[in-house]
């Protein structure tokens, strides 16, 4: 255990430059709260085997493992290398800055999400790499501010965790048979935001209608790191959030940067949907019940944090899916050869089930608007 003579604190205590001992303690909390370590005994989950073979940061590892259960692997896996590496994007000078945010918002294609656009900017390279067009792949990235040398270093770095992933026994993640990138080629981003929120979790923030800061699960007030597409000009997420009232706006984040005034956040991502936080993300999911307006309602309440309103039909559903998921994926992580085959039937039903409720509560989002503020 932690506290033990031999735990980890005590065994990294006795390196000639041994780190901080609130690092230590951190490191080990967000291990716990990943669910790849025991609390009590340190000792390594299933997930927690898996994620020490993968050469990502433990969050963006449980992103991509989490990906092969909801059928994007392969998108997940270069989002993954792209979170672990440096940004694609060069810094402009300041003349050619709104130049540069207008052309990261038009590669981003209305995702609201950093992960995403560099997906879709590695996609861009993918494509003219195969037809041999080096000119236009170096005016593509001179057009989008884009470092030629770091685009095609995240695009050589892919193979290095789909060989990793190889050794611990799924699936090759570019492979497009199979459970893992069964919906590939449909493009969904609604999937891509369920398996971020999935891995960053509880890096996860909201704000209410009229708020411009966002809070944290740490009650931290945050705003959009200046770097993200996020904060570009004419985003929605920069400057007043426009959300009808009573409803929430969530964000995933990679990273929380404290600056002089405030924090920021950056590798963004907006959720058009809670139904990600709801079934993939977190340790506790309790229900209570309410009454609205003399209705019969339930509350779905995350880690006792974020607070959803439904019926309570709808929150009975959502409890036991949750769970049958989960379960899945515990199962997938302890036994990644057998893919689907070792699932239960419930379990199977669930993990198709999980993509088409994502898929609609995705797609049920209201339309976004433009941000007029700065």
């Amino acid at each position: 255990g932690p506290e033990d003579e031999d735990g980890v604190p005590a065994f990294l205590a006795k390196a000639m430059s041994p780190p901080h001992l609130k690092s230590v303690s951190n490191a080990l909390e967000l291990l716990v709260d990943l669910g790849a370590m025991e609390a009590e005994t340190n000792a390594l989950t299933s997930l927690g085997r898996c994620l020490s073979v993968l050469s990502l940061e433990p969050r963006v590892g449980k992103m991509v493992i989490y990906s092969h259960l909801l059928g994007c692997a392969r998108a997940a896996a270069c989002m993954g290398v792209a979170m672990s590496y440096k940004s694609p994007f060069i810094l402009p000078p300041p003349d050619m800055r709104r130049s540069a945010d207008s052309a990261k918002v038009a590669l981003s294609r209305g995702s609201e999400s950093d992960q995403v656009t560099i997906l879709y900017a590695i996609s861009e390279r993918d494509k003219l790499v195969r037809q041999g067009g080096q000119g236009a792949f170096n005016a593509f990235c001179r057009r989008n501010f884009l470092g030629t040398s770091t685009l095609q270093m995240i695009g050589d770095l892919r193979q290095n965790v789909s060989r990793e992933l190889g050794s611990l026994g799924f699936p090759n993640t570019k492979s497009l048979d199979g459970y893992h990138n069964r919906h590939d080629k449909e493009g969904d981003i609604s999937l891509w935001q369920a398996a971020i929120a999935a891995g960053l979790y509880p890096n996860v923030a909201f704000r209410k209608r009229g708020e411009v800061n966002f809070s944290t699960m740490t009650n931290r007030k945050a705003k959009i790191h200046i770097s993200s597409l996020n904060a570009a000009r004419g985003q929605p997420l920069n400057g007043k959030s426009q959300v009808a009232e009573g409803e929430v706006e969530f964000v995933a984040f990679g990273e929380m940067v404290r600056g002089v005034a405030s924090f920021t956040m950056s590798q963004t991502t907006h959720l058009a949907s809670a139904l990600p936080l709801v079934l993939l993300c977190g340790n506790t999911l309790r229900v209570r019940p309410v009454e609205t307006g003399g209705t019969p309602m339930s509350v779905l309440s995350l880690d006792d944090w974020i607070e959803l309103t439904c019926l309570p039909d709808t929150a009975s559903a959502l409890v036991i899916l949750r769970k049958r998921v989960e379960s899945a994926f515990w199962r997938i992580t302890g036994e990644p050869s057998a893919g689907m085959s070792h699932l239960t039937k419930s379990e199977r039903d669930a993990v198709e089930t999980v993509g088409r409720v994502l898929q609609s509560g995705h797609g049920m989002a209201p339309t976004r608007s433009s941000s007029n503020t700065r």
